[in-house]
């Protein structure tokens, strides 16, 4: 029987990963960022923009059903693996051949050779992937939170030492394929499945809706997400996607993972109490509410000290990144509450209601991008926050009706978190604008980070006490 111990013990292990993960490739990207171009960074955001499109079809969804399923047997598992050992093997081949054809799209020659390195990540990653699934399935994220900050840490060295030995952007390229390959080795290490050659149909068959509908909004969601990338790089030109792209990981990047932290190891909660709402409706409650004790300041940290934190981590030539970041400031926050509602909708068997809300959105939020192009990059991610802030409401009614959860019961229990945020913005943006003349970059970023800290801490203690007291209770109560 799972307890909440266990989703604590989850949380707590994805948060140490997720932390040393973000730990690392801040201070990669600080360092490459001083080492490479705007150019560069652009080139490399392009190629991922492929890479993770084809990565959806690396298991299309079959080791989430795996996870979800309560019924699971030796033939289905093995069935399921090599399904995805075949998958890895054809994307590998496909990104391969066709590299040619994407490098002419996006008016990029370079883009052929990159490519082409990257496409053996596919086959890599495939040997390992079940592996994974099986991990989550049991609630064993501390082996997993290993495997990921090894491999992270690895990726990331090689790619710090391979550019200042002049590599260029070759470094960021073998840092993807070193990071794939350490991941591999170690989950065959730490997971004792070994797969045999077994092969069913009829158990990959009973699978097959619930996969079919997450990979259809999987996909959906990809093009959706990335179409912003697109559009920048094939119209604005490489240089423009590296300032967005720089702006897009600094701001959404972190958050995003702050919520999936909850959302990987709650999918997994969730399913073992399908039919139990009142119970799942409070762990997501009491769940968001962490993410918003994290994300809310941070997100407003950051656009108050926006200039500051650019100008002086990555450099003058990033400068005009900081309106962008100003602009998605408010993404951030609205996806940190709203992304763990997917594991709702996987764990309630609603993939198929998730994957038609996913059709319905991407109208709008590619519509929001074509429009936003007009005015350049500014306008594209202005395009963005408009999209974000059309579609939150109906999104969160849609989730939270199947755990039969109200969504201004949800709105109001985030309320004074949000309140003690602002006020610290409010803080930070006016000492700002009062001592930047006299400070340099790095000390003024400093002095507010510390000041950010000295008010909100104090401040949630004593009138959110009863949120704080539910996050200290995840670290309190692990095992």
């Amino acid at each position: 029987m799972i307890s909440i111990n266990d989703a604590h013990s989850g949380i707590l292990w994805s948060a140490i990963s997720r932390v040393t993960i973000h730990v690392f490739q801040f201070i990669t990207l600080i360092i490459l960022a001083r080492l490479l171009t705007p150019d560069e960074f652009g080139l490399i955001a392009s190629s991922l923009v492929v890479l993770g499109f084809l990565n959806i079809f690396r298991d299309l969804g079959i080791s989430s059903a795996i996870i979800q399923k309560t019924d699971l047997n030796d033939e289905l598992i093995n069935s399921v693996y090599w399904i995805v050992i075949i998958i890895g093997i054809m994307m590998n081949l496909v990104l391969f051949f066709s590299a040619h054809l994407i490098a002419e799209f996006y008016n990029a020659d370079k883009l052929t050779g990159i490519l082409k390195v990257m496409s053996f990540s596919f086959t890599i990653t495939s040997i390992s992937i079940m592996h994974q699934a099986l991990l989550e399935r049991e609630l064993k994220f501390k082996k997993i939170a290993i495997c990921e900050m090894s491999a992270i840490i690895a990726g990331s060295l090689s790619a710090i030492v391979l550019a200042f030995l002049g590599f260029g952007i070759w470094s960021l390229v073998i840092q993807g394929l070193v990071n794939a390959f350490a991941l591999t080795l170690i989950l065959w290490l730490l997971n004792p499945y070994r797969p045999r050659f077994i092969f069913s149909f009829p158990e990959i068959k009973s699978i097959f809706k619930f996969s079919a509908n997450l990979s259809g909004f999987n996909i959906v969601n990809y093009f959706v997400r990335n179409a912003d990338y697109v559009l920048i790089q094939k119209y604005l030109g490489e240089e423009q996607l590296g300032y967005y792209n720089i702006a897009y990981r600094i701001m959404l990047y972190p958050l995003q993972n702050i919520a999936s932290v909850f959302s990987r190891v709650m999918f997994p909660f969730y399913s073992k109490l399908q039919s139990d709402n009142t119970r799942i409706s409070e762990m997501y409650i009491r769940l968001v509410n962490n993410i918003a004790l994290i994300s809310f300041p941070l997100m407003l940290f950051i656009t108050a000290s926006s200039d500051v934190l650019l100008l002086s981590l990555l450099g003058e030539k990033w400068s005009s990144t900081i309106p962008i970041l100003i602009i998605l400031a408010p993404i951030g926050m609205i996806q940190s509450v709203y992304t763990p509602a997917g594991s709702i909708f996987q764990a309630k068997g609603r993939t198929d209601l998730w994957f038609k809300w996913g059709l319905f959105t991407g109208v709008i939020f590619v519509s929001a991008f074509v429009i936003g192009l007009r005015w350049g990059i500014l306008g594209v991610a202005l395009g963005y926050l408009v999209a974000n802030i059309i579609t939150i409401y109906p999104g969160l009614r849609i989730s939270l009706k199947l755990i039969d959860l109200p969504v201004s019961d949800f709105i109001a229990s985030f309320g004074k978190t949000f309140l003690i945020s602002l006020c610290m913005f409010l803080l930070i943006y006016f000492v700002k604008i009062s001592l930047y003349p006299y400070l340099t970059h790095l000390e003024l970023l400093v002095l507010l980070a510390l000041l950010a800290l000295l008010f909100y801490v104090p401040v949630s203690f004593i009138f959110n006490r009863t949120r704080i007291n539910e996050l200290l209770d995840i670290i309190k109560n692990y095992r």
